[in-house]
């Protein structure tokens, strides 16, 4: 502190209100703690933004797996691979030269997440085997109250307890798997396995020769069938639903290590190579309306794609859907065409109805026997709808809060609730960068964490009524596009509502989040008796740095050249005029009436010195 300030003194007056010591906005004022569910692609950004931007911040993440990674920890079934080429899905702050194909397999994608968590110590902020069950929101005291379900080796569990003043979800969506209830499921003797719970011990060597069962057509088991359908005796694909199957690539291309050697030693390389993709996949919001010129391309390609690979007599006319492209997710499935066309894949357009101990019995009546293994591709429970419960305000849970509608604030928070979620309803899944979206709500995050910091926030949550007119606006605004088609698909519940699409593209939705509108929030403050108590004693950071620069506004920058050009603005000559001569001045230039709605409204005169 400059020595100037020191023994100024301090007030309270008769309410009780004391005006604290400290300086505004900065970061000592107040230790803030975070506690984030989940180490996965969003944990770690978290993490690694948080460490570089914040000061007097306690980051805490809490992960109920043994490891890093997410969803590319848990899901290793065969071919399992990111859907978007490897260079658009990874963060700008670390493009990772060595991708060794254009669509990186899981084990790949989590090497880089772990050298990233290795580069930059991110590790430290991680409790493994650590499961939340329960976040409950005490707002006398500003805190989140968590409850820590922690595994040990001897597969013994302890419930811990911890307190936070903000909570990040961050645990995403695609992680909580579902297998359907079907008749006579505990019947089966064979192996049941899900696409996202695949054991280590169920590989090449253990499928080779068996009959195997896939059921579903989506995401996962388009990676999954052709990994299982060289080596298996007899593949039954079950497939209830229509599906676009498309790519501009044959098959997954290896990027070769002089390649890899090339982007690694020079790095506009990598760049221009990164940005082409993230400029690509940036283009496809507007083929997300159905009568769109980009649509009706989309569409041919990907049928002239699909009538190319799709040989076998019914393939094409079973998978091919009436509805637009982007109504489900597009994916690169090449190579799952090629193996439905081999001698040893049947596929089955219907629902399973029933399981028994040896086979499956469809919807249209068919029957199926002699199966070792039924292969359960059939997703994850996408209602947004965390595993573990959380209680807001007044306690209102966040599963009252989505129903009967999952609505949130701009995807990213949700009313009653103090602290942004990740990855809500609206958040932009598609039709653009997620990482690059992901990185915006980072930035949301840490503006708010400062905002808490600074301010000395209790609580901030966005407001009903805004939430209420941001739904209106999306469902009214994604008339017209591809969603509303019935397509059987995650973005939209069965009853129409479209839940997991943000209204527009992707660079329009970090374009809004990065510029926070905090009156649209219900913002309360620790102090009770005074609001502005943040504000201190009236002294920046900068005044209480001896060497800072007290005049920071005063550069070389500001200074506008044009101003100085003498040729442009002569300089005067002669005395400045008086108030009276400038005055006269401005009566010599009468001002024009006035048309307002057709009629003119003459402009009454000013009398000299009058009014």
């Amino acid at each position: 502190m400059r020595k100037e300030y020191e023994g100024v003194p301090l007030h309270t007056n008769a309410q009780g209100y004391h005006v604290p010591d400290i300086t505004y906005r900065a970061p000592e004022n107040r230790r803030v703690k975070v506690i984030t569910i989940g180490a996965g692609f969003a944990g770690i950004l978290i993490a690694y933004k948080f460490q570089k931007e914040l000061q007097n911040v306690e980051l805490v993440i809490y992960e109920k797996n043994g490891d890093i990674g997410g969803t590319w920890l848990e899901n290793r079934y065969p071919n399992c691979a990111c859907d978007v080429p490897s260079h658009s899905y990874t963060f700008n702050f670390a493009l990772n030269p060595w991708w060794p194909e254009l669509y990186a397999k899981s084990e790949h994608i989590w090497k880089y997440l772990d050298r990233i968590c290795r580069a930059f110590d991110l590790r430290k902020y991680m409790h493994f085997n650590t499961r939340v069950v329960e976040a409950v929101w005490d707002h006398e005291a500003g805190k989140w109250n968590v409850k820590i379900e922690k595994s040990f080796i001897d597969g013994s569990t302890k419930i811990i307890e911890d307190q936070c003043d903000v909570l990040l979800q961050a645990s995403g969506l695609l992680n909580n798997p579902v297998v359907p209830n079907i008749e006579g499921m505990e019947t089966f003797k064979g192996r049941k396995v899900h696409t996202a719970q695949w054991p280590d011990d169920y590989n090449e060597d253990a499928w080779k020769g068996q009959t195997v069962a896939v059921i579903g057509a989506g995401s996962s088991s388009v990676q999954t069938t052709p990994g299982l359908q060289p080596h298996v005796k007899k593949l039954h694909l079950y497939a209830k639903s229509r599906t676009w199957l498309a790519s501009a690539q044959p098959d997954n291309p290896v990027i070769s290590k002089e390649e890899q050697l090339e982007f690694a030693t020079d790095m506009n390389k990598l760049l221009k190579q990164a940005r082409s993709y993230e400029v690509a996949v940036n283009q496809i919001w507007g083929a997300m309306f159905k009568n769109a010129p980009q649509q009706v391309t989309l569409r041919e390609r990907a049928l002239k794609k699909m009538q190319d690979h799709l040989r076998k007599d019914g393939l094409f006319d079973n998978l091919k859907p009436g509805f637009a492209v982007g109504c489900r997710r597009t994916t690169p499935g090449v190579n799952f065409m090629e193996a439905l066309n081999k001698d040893n894949v049947d596929v089955h357009f219907t629902a399973v109805t029933k399981i028994t101990e040896d086979g499956i019995v469809g919807a249209d009546g068919s029957v199926v026997t002699g199966l070792d293994t039924i292969v359960f591709a059939t997703g994850f429970d996408t209602t947004y709808v965390p595993r573990f419960k959380i209680v807001g305000r007044n306690g209102v849970t966040l599963q009252q809060k989505f129903t009967p509608n999952p609505d949130s604030y701009l995807g990213v928070a949700i009313p009653g609730t103090s602290s942004p979620v990740l990855f809500g309803p609206s958040f932009p899944v598609l039709a653009g960068s997620v990482t690059a979206s992901l990185t915006a709500v980072t930035d949301l995050a840490i503006a708010m964490v400062k905002k808490i910091q600074a301010e000395n926030l209790r609580s901030i949550s966005p407001r009903q009524d805004v939430v209420d007119q941001f739904a209106e606006h999306t469902q009214t605004m994604l008339h017209g596009t591809v969603w509303e088609d019935d397509c059987n698909s995650w973005y939209t519940r069965r009853d129409g509502r479209i839940t997991a699409v943000w209204p527009g593209s992707a660079l329009h939705f970090q374009d809004v989040v990065r510029h926070p509108r905090w009156e649209d929030y219900d913002i309360t403050y620790m102090n009770k008796l005074n609001m502005w108590e943040f504000l201190g004693r009236g002294f920046t950071m900068t005044e209480r740095d001896p060497d800072a620069d007290l005049a920071p506004y005063m550069t070389l920058d500001a200074l506008d050249k044009d101003f100085y050009d003498t040729d442009k603005t002569p300089l005067l000559e002669g005395p400045a005029p008086t108030m009276a001569q400038a005055r006269a001045k401005s009566l010599e230039h009468p001002v024009d009436p006035v048309t307002v709605n057709g009629v003119t409204v003459p402009v009454p005169e000013v009398q000299n010195g009058g009014h």
